[in-house]
């Protein structure tokens, strides 16, 4: 299996404290790649699941963690077993548009849940907090995109997730929180989502559909969101700390078109391809603003869409994808 390079801190002999981790959404894209470089930045991490929850992407790591299952244990026994200071929160349940039978799953996922994690993380001295937002929350109509745009939810996922920010933020007279709010990830072990999309297809041979593909997106390539939760780790230890919501994108909009671009100057050839219609309920345009991760977390993107896209391609290439 091909892995992205984990980031390494530099600074992990000053973060003395944070030193277990709990972790949740382990199991996904993101959150196998964060595992990764925690454990290479020598922490100790707790992850948390489902009995049910698919492992592919860490089996090769879970014999370095203490795994448990939420289905089968309650959070008070986790944070009593483990002197756990941080948590960091990439669990979520994700629907572009949720059905009225997913709901209640997702106030569930994305609401309660997370605040059980904050309550008894509280009466076990839980010190830090990191929790992951989207852009979805933000009014994206004037660009960039700041941490002080207006919240103007674009589903009601987007809407779960400020419902737990709100909540969130009342808690930081008790203990150190920030949100990292991220645009659009991707890179290896991804879900199918666009850039793997094209990939595959690309690679097979097959046609692939699109829409107009003049849609831009700020598409920020999977190690570098990693090396802003190394950063976030750094940032909580400095004193007391308001809580704070940092963009985490490339700062660039990127078409689709762009995208295809690429990909074909990469492949050596041309796709099989069309052009449909502009999508109809699709945000146009997302630019985010990276500023005050710049200046206050010290990190900023290393990889260009290009350099990015050369490194999730090879990984499908090395996966037998052709």
């Amino acid at each position: 299996m091909t892995n992205i390079a984990v980031p390494q801190s530099t600074t992990r002999s000053s973060m003395i404290g944070i030193d277990t981790i709990l972790l949740t959404g382990a199991t996904g894209f993101l959150g196998s790649h964060l595992l990764e470089a925690l454990l290479g930045n020598g922490y100790k991490v707790i992850i948390l699941k489902r009995s049910t929850s698919s492992t592919w992407r860490i089996n090769h790591l879970l014999n370095r963690v203490r795994s448990y299952d939420l289905d089968r244990i309650s959070l008070n026994e986790v944070y009593s077993d483990n002197p756990i200071d941080t948590v960091i929160h990439l669990a979520t349940f994700y629907r572009k548009y949720a059905s009225f039978d997913e709901v209640a799953e997702m106030v569930s996922s994305n609401v309660t849940f997370p605040v059980e994690l904050l309550e008894n993380g509280i009466r076990h001295n839980l010190r830090y907090f990191i929790n992951t937002g989207t852009f979805f929350e933000c009014d994206c109509s004037v660009f960039p995109i700041s941490e002080y745009a207006p919240n103007k939810p674009y589903n009601f996922y987007a809407k779960t997730k400020l419902m737990f920010e709100s909540i969130l933020s009342s808690y930081q007279e008790q203990i150190n929180i920030l949100t990292l709010r991220l645009f659009s990830p991707y890179g290896e072990r991804d879900n199918n989502k666009l850039i793997p999309m094209l990939i595959q297809k690309s690679l097979l041979g097959e046609k692939i559909d699109l829409s107009n593909g003049f849609q831009k997106l700020d598409f920020i390539y999977a190690s570098d969101v990693i090396h802003a939760y190394l950063k976030a780790l750094n940032r909580l230890k400095v004193g007391k700390y308001d809580y704070r919501i940092y963009n985490i994108g490339s700062g660039v909009g990127v078409s689709i078109r762009e995208i295809v671009f690429l990909l074909e100057q990469l492949l050596g050839r041309s796709l099989e391809k069309s052009w449909g219609e502009m999508p109809k309920i699709d945000i146009p345009v997302v630019i985010a603003d990276i500023a005050r991760a710049k200046e206050e977390l010290d990190w900023a993107p290393a990889n260009t869409i290009g350099t990015g896209l050369a490194k999730t391609l090879q990984y499908y290439r090395n996966l037998g994808v052709e």
